[in-house]
């Protein structure tokens, strides 16, 4: 190993994000009582709907599943009490890194700042076509009708431009919960597959999941959820040839598993940060 890369390998240790130490004891436990959670509920989102929202009990499991093969699923979480609070991709990345896996904390925005979920496990196992290849990246947020109309040759009556884009799914998905497109935030671009070239782009690259794959998260606290069906299917192909991909319905099971999640440590209080004047925040 060169000097210049012992000073590097120095300061990726040295500058690793703060962050509470990770309860490595507690969740390998979890991890290992998986064969015991017992399923109380299964559900599909099919070609009919392609979003579906829904709870996530403080201490339960869900797993997104690849029913047929490889298909690309946007992935929004909320404090189900109080959305405001709500996944923060930006701080995700910087502690987790870009792509999220097992034991991944899911982070929530200011002021809790606290992992909503956990992932526990993930069975897709990532070929390394380049070497910074893989999945389930929390950046690039939902397509929209504005990204579809655009690839699709300003087709503005494109059913990808008018409903069957993420963030038309997902707004239909979160309307019984009294959620709008307000609501909507940046998510977890689950089963996706992309690396990093040296001009910064990241390029979407042919998901190696395949049927029965799955993401399993783990809930810190009680959590809406919503998922996608993307019109990227398999992402094999470039956005303007996405018609020539097959989408597929996904599976959504829920787990009770009996652990009670620990307390996360919030040092500066639910209410806000010291440097907040909570007296006035309340009265907006």
């Amino acid at each position: 190993m060169t000097e210049i890369e012992k000073d590097r390998d120095a300061r990726y240790k040295t500058w690793r994000h703060p962050m509470p130490e990770f309860p490595e004891d507690f969740y390998n436990n979890l991890y290992s009582k998986k064969a015991s959670f017992k399923k109380v509920n299964e559900s599909i989102i099919d070609l009919e709907t392609r979003g579906k929202a829904f709870l996530v009990k403080k201490g339960q499991t869900v797993r997104i599943v690849q029913l047929e093969q490889a298909q690309i699923v946007d992935f929004c979480i909320w404090n189900a009490k109080d959305p405001r609070e709500r996944f923060w991709n930006d701080y995700t990345l910087c502690r987790e890194t870009f792509f999220i896996s097992k034991f991944s904390r899911l982070w929530s925005n200011m002021p809790c700042f606290r992992p909503l979920m956990t992932v526990l496990e993930d069975t897709v196992e990532t070929v390394l076509t380049y070497p910074s290849s893989n999945h389930h990246y929390c950046f690039g947020s939902h397509c929209n009708p504005s990204f579809w109309y655009y690839a699709l040759g300003r087709n503005p009556n494109h059913p990808f431009v008018t409903k069957w884009n993420c963030w038309c799914n997902l707004c239909r998905a979160i309307k019984p919960f009294g959620l709008i497109y307000r609501d909507l935030h940046d998510n977890i671009n689950l089963f996706s597959k992309t690396h990093f070239n040296p001009d910064g782009s990241h390029p979407v690259e042919p998901s190696d999941a395949k049927k029965g794959d799955y993401v399993e998260f783990y809930a810190e606290i009680d959590v809406l959820v919503a998922a996608s069906i993307c019109p990227s299917g398999t992402g094999t192909y470039h956005w303007s040839e996405a018609e020539k991909d097959t989408v597929s319905p996904v599976g959504v099971e829920i787990y009770d598993t009996g652990v009670e999640p620990l307390v996360h440590e919030m040092p500066l209080n639910r209410e806000g940060f010291l440097c907040l004047d909570y007296d006035t925040l309340k009265r907006k």
